[in-house]
């Protein structure tokens, strides 16, 4: 059982903290708490490896009385594409695959992709979906464009409705199609959502457009193609065992259900209701069906704050922690280095932020809201959980949560984990 035992801990002021300004980190949490603007939440910060600041309030589940602790169990979703980055690398550093290397090589249902192109308004129809011309991609899809999140691959919203209907054989059972009702219930396998969307013409050519789409998932399944492993044995044998993540999985044992936290989300007036408990949740062993993605779809994968802590930092380490080396120093600078250049990143609510290989990537603090330092990088997931770390200042910081969506609260503000990032910088003295 995952403690934050496992990591050193150290007095804030020596590591140059204002012990006063960085407990504020706890009011904040636990006033959100007690006015329901959340179900709970942990929050961890490093500095020079040390723990400085570890919190834990509120419960696993808004409507039990089960307090949520440092051994809680919460689903990472997106989250999960940092480690499954690691995992990628570490094969890369093996002479397994080239960066460059076309993913059609291991899933040849993406060679030769067609790019759409919007019919011009005056040649549309009116009342009808408006059709889409194709045209040859100029390129193949790379590994190194699915890292970047540059390979064009389709995704809701960026294509015409008429490929609706494909769209869904791609996504239904995620939870993340509008109106979806199979929640993490999908009736079709992983690999064939993922075959599907082949069947789609890519949006973009290769390289030209950042996009948040699929191309996790696609990495996911180049992943057990080519090394013939599933990715819980992958993570396992690459990132959770080598650096103690005992809490770390896909799937939670049945003698774990306890720590799993509820799956919250928000009504139509943005207030809390559960949307999974762990009794009926997939990610319970017991209901296993090997739903297992990279990306962070269904969950992604499970881990404790104090696992995700030890991963934050094993990446501030450049590869190491506890004399174990995961990766290269000089292979972390490449991942958390920007690729995207004058492409933006239309995600995240902050600017000046690009893309590395797995993570966004602070570029500079000019024109920014918040505090920082340029090099900064993270990334977060769907159920509001948020990390980063910023090798400037020698820092990590860690939030989590359990509510899906955490951040289209319906007429309201949802904004703690900026909140924190805020506040964990405003205590450096």
């Amino acid at each position: 059982m995952s403690s934050i035992d496992t990591l050193p801990t150290a007095d804030p002021a020596a590591l140059g903290f204002d012990p006063d300004r960085l407990s504020l980190i706890e009011g904040m949490v636990d006033d959100a708490v007690a006015a329901r603007d959340l179900p709970g939440a942990v929050t961890i910060v490093l500095r020079h490896g040390q723990v400085v600041h570890a919190h834990a309030a509120g419960r696993l589940d808004v409507e039990r009385d089960t307090p949520l602790g440092m051994d809680s169990l919460f689903r990472m979703y997106s989250q999960t594409k940092p480690v499954a980055a690691v995992v990628l690398m570490s094969l890369f550093e093996e002479n397994a695959f080239e960066l460059n290397d076309p993913v059609s090589r291991w899933i040849p249902e993406f060679a030769n992709r067609l790019v759409a192109i919007e019919t011009p308004p005056h040649d549309r129809l009116r009342g009808a979906f408006p059709p889409m011309n194709v045209e040859p991609a100029r390129r193949d899809i790379m590994i190194m464009d699915l890292m970047t999140m540059t390979s064009g691959l389709p995704a809701i919203g960026k294509l015409s409705a008429a490929y609706y209907p494909l769209l869904v054989r791609s996504s239904q059972g995620t939870g993340f199609m509008p109106g979806d009702t199979l929640i993490n219930d999908p009736p079709r396998s992983y690999e064939e959502m993922v075959l599907a969307i082949a069947d789609m013409p890519l949006y973009a050519h290769p390289g030209d457009r950042w996009n948040y789409g699929s191309d996790f998932d696609v990495l996911s399944l180049f992943l057990t193609r080519l090394t013939g492993q599933n990715l819980d044995e992958l993570f396992r044998e690459r990132v959770f065992d080598p650096l103690g993540m005992d809490d770390s999985g896909f799937y939670c044992d049945d003698a774990d259900e306890g720590r799993l936290v509820t799956d919250h989300t928000w009504d139509a007036e943005g207030n809390l209701i559960t949307r999974d408990r762990p009794e009926t949740a997939e990610k319970v062993r017991s209901r296993s069906r090997d739903l297992r993605s990279g990306n962070g779809l269904f969950g992604g994968m499970l881990c404790s704050p104090p696992d995700y802590a030890r991963f934050a930092q094993m990446l501030l380490n450049g590869g190491e922690l506890d004399g174990v080396r995961i990766l290269g120093r000089k292979t972390v600078e490449l991942m958390t280095s920007d690729h995207l250049g004058d492409r933006e990143i239309d995600l995240l609510p902050i600017p000046n932020y690009g893309f590395g290989l797995g993570y966004s990537v602070r570029k500079s603090i000019e024109r920014s809201f918040y505090q920082g330092s340029a090099g900064t990088f993270g990334w977060g997931g769907a159920a509001g959980t948020w990390f980063f770390v910023d090798p400037r200042e020698d820092l990590v910081g860690c939030f989590f949560n359990h509510v899906f969506l955490y951040g289209n609260r319906p007429g309201g503000m949802a904004d703690l984990t900026r909140r924190f990032m805020k506040m964990t910088y405003q205590a450096l003295v």
